[in-house]
């Protein structure tokens, strides 16, 4: 990728080398160089002078980094978007160049695995096909399909997309998530916190606790961090100054997260309805191939499932569907 530095009149191209870009998306979905470097078949040296030389070019630290601890930088935050749409704009680059090759593309949310835990069934039924994944937001995911730049995505859909075939793939039970144990807690009375409010990128799950406390006239508190900032949430929770905080079930694959309790409510037990959508007029056989696959491991893993609570269940109107397709 080339960009336009100038100096005086003269307008000089920059050139990106790809493979940087690619090994930051990387470790900002891994949250971990070890684990970064195993994904990519790099050691951890590599990717360590892959994200020196990125921080070069662009001038500022992309990532806090200690012994215990990798989190995105606020310049690291504000690139992640535009560093996955190169990292798919690259990938789209030599997918389209290559002829005999049938991809798939599928995206991911950073820490979860449903998409990455489907791909086996699927590869079993079509090992002819290739599935290439992305690490995207829920929105984000929304207008790639749309756009073509990518095949499967999962997310909340609150409202019909008419571009976009979707089918339910997960009720996910919401429970407290604490450093500590905080025992019992109960939705309508303790005192309980939402993480990802900052800058709103996690639109979907705002939505969602938003949609809740309405639903029991509720007020939950608005915590800073992004929920995939385990370590400063621990240890504001050690020291009394962030509640127990809503999470789904499904963020315990998050790194960091056995440190933490899970704990559900007393009185009430929310799911966050997850839907796995492609483009209503796609006509490839392996694209509708991994949704079968993705409908199938939903089955066999339960995942529509409700838990057997003797509680009240709250499901937002999007998510009906999805009690009468487990």
């Amino acid at each position: 990728m080339a960009v336009t530095e100038h100096k005086g009149s003269l307008r000089v191209p920059r050139d990106l080398d790809t493979r940087l870009v690619r090994t930051f998306t990387m470790v900002a979905r891994e949250m971990s160089f070890t684990k970064a470097a195993g994904v990519l078949g790099l050691t951890q040296q590599g990717v360590s002078s892959h994200i020196r030389r990125l921080e070069e070019l662009v001038g500022r630290p992309l990532f806090e980094r200690n012994r215990s601890l990798v989190r995105l930088t606020e310049q690291g935050t504000s690139l992640l978007a535009h560093a996955r749409a190169l990292v798919a704009a690259t990938d789209d680059f030599f997918g389209y160049s290559d002829a005999g090759a049938s991809h798939v593309r599928v995206a991911e949310i950073q820490g979860r695995r449903m998409m990455q835990d489907c791909w086996p069934v699927f590869r079993r039924q079509h090992p002819e096909s290739q599935v290439d994944f992305y690490d995207m937001l829920s929105s984000e995911q929304v207008k790639a399909v749309q756009d073509g730049r990518l095949d499967v995505g999962m997310g909340r859909l609150a409202e019909i997309n008419p571009a976009l075939g979707s089918a339910p793939l997960r009720l996910d039970p919401v429970l407290a998530r604490d450093v500590r144990d905080p025992g019992p807690l109960a939705l309508r009375t303790s005192r309980l916190g939402v993480t990802g409010i900052s800058g709103g990128r996690v639109h979907s799950w705002i939505r969602f606790c938003d949609e809740l406390a309405a639903a029991y006239d509720v007020e939950f508190e608005k915590i800073p961090h992004d929920n995939t900032m385990v370590e400063a949430i621990g240890r504001g929770q050690m020291a009394g100054e962030i509640p127990p905080i809503l999470a789904m079930a499904g963020t315990r694959d998050r790194p960091g997260a056995e440190y933490f309790h899970f704990e559900t409510l007393t009185d009430v037990q929310p799911y966050f309805p997850w839907r796995i959508f492609w483009r209503k007029n796609e006509s490839r056989r392996e694209v509708h191939g991994f949704v079968a696959a993705a409908r199938q491991v939903a089955r066999e893993q339960k995942w529509l499932r409700l838990l057997p609570r003797d509680v009240e269940t709250w499901i937002p109107p999007d998510g009906e569907e999805h009690l009468t397709s487990a």
